[in-house]
């Protein structure tokens, strides 16, 4: 794979070089794929959902027996769209002179596609227009009988899928969870950074899609690694970084993925051989500058209260009892049920999020360049 010119990669996945961690994750998922299991992935907005699926699916780029296929449905908004988004990453997947490719176009030559390119990849785009819901549900069907009937195993990453749930189309789950329960040549990766939503679809048992999947959840990297990654990948640049700069890179950052790599970014695109602490506060002053229009808008948008009960929770850094009257007291935020409106607006908007798997769950600003900008 082309090597990237910043190897703290903020975008993009370019080969377990530029890889941090995620052992366990990445082996309990082959481990999934090798026993046909269909698997729930489970993790925060920007903590490598998504360069996790690219990780496990190069392990298995030598296998000649399985073909994988990622699709991203966040911008969809409609059944339709998810039609045209899973057409269009199977057309992209299969070489259309080879074996399967020139199967899947012969097969969707007969839905009539408009077949258009994205102006900044050049990828081809499959786009189809049927007046009724209906025949998108059929197509649906259609892609994964065909996908099923193939020589190789086939595993699909569906990322973002709490996305279905904002369809116009109500029985999405339902249509969904019924034609993949038949394929038994086909095993689905079901990613998502709505915690509260994504427990909603496949942990209730009114839920179609309830007990039908492996639930694994993503965490933050540990600090012992992260550092330990951090210290080997400037090594291999030739630089060198004391442990409280380290130290400091992981507190400003609490680990989380984006964040931790892009404040990486930053510091090796400065330049310094030689990196301590004083550097990384250089790093971290100039990367609140370039974001301070950003947050500015962030302000323009949201409430008074809103934007108050933000910053109350950002000087906290992790707020573990929001009802309480010495939160309210301290920062002046009027009575728990205005609290408690004004939270639920901010989980919405995901400016915050509330981490709740583990033993003392707490709610935190999900920027984290936002929240020590408001500190």
């Amino acid at each position: 794979m082309k090597e990237p010119a910043n190897p703290f990669v903020i975008s993009g996945y370019y080969g377990p070089d530029w890889f941090c961690d995620r052992k366990k994750e990445t082996s309990q998922l082959l481990s999934c794929i090798k026993n046909g299991n269909n698997v729930t992935l489970f993790a925060l907005r920007r903590l490598g959902k998504t360069g996790l699926i690219h990780h496990v699916f190069h392990q298995l780029r030598t296998a000649k027996k399985i073909t994988c296929i990622y699709i991203d449905i966040f911008s969809t908004s409609s059944l339709k769209e998810f039609t045209n988004q899973l057409a269009t990453a199977v057309y992209n997947r299969f070489p259309e002179k080879k074996g399967i490719g020139e199967r899947f176009i012969s097969f969707i030559k007969q839905l009539r596609p408009v077949v258009n390119y994205d102006t900044l990849t050049g990828s081809p785009e499959v786009s189809l227009d049927f007046a009724m819901s209906k025949e998108y549900e059929k197509t649906i069907q259609q892609i994964f009988s065909f996908l099923n009937s193939q020589p190789v195993k086939i595993v699909i990453a569906i990322d973002e899928f709490q996305q279905i749930t904002t369809y116009p189309e109500k029985n999405t789950e339902a249509v969904l969870r019924t034609h993949i329960q038949h394929l038994k040549n086909c095993s689905f990766i079901f990613c998502g950074s709505n915690h509260r939503i994504m427990t909603e679809i496949f942990n209730n048992a009114k839920r179609p899609f309830y007990g039908s999947c492996r639930n694994i959840a993503l965490d933050f990297i540990s600090e012992d690694e992260y550092g330990s990654f951090i210290k080997e990948t400037l090594l291999r640049y030739k630089r060198k970084i004391s442990t409280e700069a380290i130290s400091y890179i992981l507190s400003f950052s609490e680990r989380h993925t984006f964040y931790t790599q892009m404040l990486c970014n930053e510091v090796f695109n400065q330049g310094e051989k030689n990196i301590v602490e004083e550097t990384i506060v250089e790093a971290c002053t100039e990367i609140l500058q370039q974001e301070e229009v950003t947050f500015y808008q962030f302000r323009n948008l949201l409430t008074a209260a809103q934007w108050q009960l933000l910053t109350a929770i950002a000087k906290e850094t992790r707020l573990y009892k929001p009802h309480s009257s010495a939160f309210i007291k301290k920062y002046q935020l009027g009575t728990s049920s205005l609290v408690t409106r004004t939270m639920d607006s901010l989980l919405n908007k995901e400016m915050v999020y509330y981490n709740s798997g583990i033993a003392e769950p707490y709610y935190a600003v999900y920027d984290k360049f936002l929240m020590r900008w408001l500190q």
